[in-house]
């Protein structure tokens, strides 16, 4: 387990050189292959999304509380409907990963984050597109999925022009509302002598 984990030039195809593709692969999770899983090793916390929870056969009533707020999706707070334990695979490592579970559109089905990576003692690189890590035998990899990291990425555009013009349509409404003429205040002195 303590093997070094290293990426060199000779891990880079030819048409990889100019890229800016996020590492998305694909991963057994809780005994169902899981497409479409974003590695975020900017993320604190691993999410998985509503639609893909549900098509995991898991129910409502397996979800714990969920305590905290998670920030970002489309610049807006969203609240997980709530938490779950679930083991993911890489190789052989079985690690139990906890999710929050989230309702908001998204072009992946699972976001991993850095806390997962970690225990896998693994090192991902969306610049090399792989998550390569220790095992007792010998350093193991998983290759990314360039051709749907770019379908999500193109997704993901789509999403956010949709929720840019969403905001601007609202903004637009406002303006059109009929404004308020201001208050006036009038005040009277008091009439009283001392």
């Amino acid at each position: 387990m303590n093997a070094r984990v290293t990426f060199d030039s000779e891990d880079i195809e030819e048409d990889m050189e100019d890229h800016n593709d996020p590492l998305v692969l694909t991963l057994p999770v809780e005994g169902c292959n899981i497409k479409k899983i974003l590695i975020d090793g900017a993320s604190s916390v691993n999410v998985m999304f509503y639609d893909t929870f549900k098509r995991t056969e898991l129910n409502d009533e397996q979800l714990m509380s969920s305590y905290y707020t998670i920030y970002g999706f489309h610049g807006a707070s969203t609240k997980p409907l709530g938490d779950i334990v679930l083991q993911v695979d890489a190789g052989p490592m079985k690690v139990d990963t906890r999710f929050s579970v989230v309702d908001a559109p998204f072009p992946y089905n699972t976001i991993i984050g850095r806390i997962w990576v970690h225990k896998l003692k693994g090192v991902a690189t969306t610049y090399h597109q792989y998550l390569r890590f220790p095992t007792p035998e010998r350093v193991m990899e998983i290759k990314g999925d360039q051709v749907t990291a770019r379908e999500c990425q193109a997704m993901q555009n789509q999403l956010n022009n949709e929720q840019d013009e969403l905001r601007k349509s609202r903004r637009n409404e406002i303006k059109k509302l009929p404004r308020r003429k201001p208050l006036t205040f009038i005040l009277k002195r008091s009439q009283e002598k001392v």
